[in-house]
């Protein structure tokens, strides 16, 4: 293992030789299947929060501790080290110091780091990214994964397979980013955004029909066989219903049928405390990931016909989950019910 780097200025020139970001107090994560492992090979899961805007306003000095005490429980960050959008809203990448101590202060709170390397089709972004993975190949920081476009193809047209080279040589867990049909995925780990329509907490499905194959596009997709992760699911402000039930049984999904989920949320997007909602729909969001054993997806399948019990229930070995149940009875004989509106179930002892 590395035990320092050579560290690099923004204008590629050498600065100064140092030690590894800090002290390893987060073991190095691997993929295993369906799911992710620690280097001594606990399965771990990702539960991640959006934080776009966090390591610019930690680059501009400001106290970022009172983000990382409202996500307590989380273990991963999804930050942006550029955006361009209008009207004095977006930012420009720091220093590759002060990505360094960025990753460095989030490992000593606990917090892994999702580095999003492109967020806009702009040509001109790209050589910097290529830099900013081959800096962070050479750190090889314990606590950092990449991602290499958000939503490449959503009304843009990001080249994501410009950095599939250097990202593949850097030795770090990443995803292209890619994951509707005509686009298709590389890397370690798939990150996808499932649709946000009105049964929106069915589709954590997606997860499990990215890893198997056949779906969730086309019957054509290929079979990835990597952890799948739900990287950006709605907002609270963008939907209706009971939310924080339609979170439990969300994040719960994507804990039995991927390998866990990223909280979003409109604060979230500029890395601002979260609002009173937020706060109590983040709190079942996590409550959901939390809910079954870090390996139970290696369990069995199975689709469970309630008939009429619920929109659909889930279950996975001696788990289960009821997305938008009309009754609290058990799906089967010897559940055990894990949360008051019968979502989250368990049978066994």
């Amino acid at each position: 293992m590395r035990r320092s780097f050579l560290l690099l200025g923004a204008s590629g020139g050498h600065v100064a030789s140092r030690p590894l970001v800090s002290p390893t107090v987060l073991p190095r994560l691997r993929t295993a299947g369906r799911i992710f492992r620690t280097e001594d090979g606990a399965a771990w899961r990702w539960k991640g929060v959006s934080a776009f805007r966090l390591l610019d306003r930690f680059a501009h000095g400001q106290n970022i501790q009172p983000f990382f005490d409202a996500y307590r429980g989380f273990n991963l960050l999804r930050v942006w080290p550029y955006v361009p959008w209008p009207d004095g809203q977006g930012w420009e990448p720091p220093s590759w110091q002060a990505v360094v101590d960025f990753l460095s202060v989030c490992q000593q709170a606990g917090f892994y780091v999702e580095l999003t390397l492109l967020s806009d089709d702009d040509p001109l972004r790209i050589q910097p990214a290529r830099d900013l993975i081959e800096f962070l190949s050479m750190a090889n920081p314990p606590n950092v994964v990449l991602e290499c476009g958000n939503e490449p193809s959503m009304r843009k047209r990001i080249d994501t397979q410009a950095l599939r080279t250097m990202c593949e040589a850097s030795g770090l867990l990443f995803s292209s980013g890619d994951y509707e049909g005509f686009r298709w995925h590389f890397g370690s780990h798939l990150t996808a955004h499932t649709r946000r329509d009105d049964e929106w907490p069915r589709r954590a499905h997606d997860l499990l029909e990215y890893h198997n194959g056949g779906g969730p596009h086309h019957r054509t997709d290929p079979a990835y066989r990597v952890p799948c992760v739900a990287d950006e699911p709605a907002k609270p402000s963008d939907i209706s219903g009971n939310k924080e039930q339609d979170y439990l049984a969300y994040a719960g999904t994507c804990a039995l049928l991927g390998s866990g989920a990223t909280w979003h949320c409109e604060s979230g997007k500029y890395a601002l405390l979260p609002t009173d909602e937020e706060r109590r729909c983040a709190a079942a969001f996590l409550k959901g990931l939390n809910a079954f054993p870090d390996d139970a997806p290696l369990g069995h399948y199975r689709r469970l016909d309630e008939q009429g019990g619920s929109l659909r229930t889930y279950a996975v070995g001696n788990c289960a989950v009821r997305i938008r149940p009309t009754t609290r009875e058990a799906p089967e004989p010897g559940w055990r019910s894990l949360d008051p509106a019968g979502i989250l179930w368990t049978c066994g002892t």
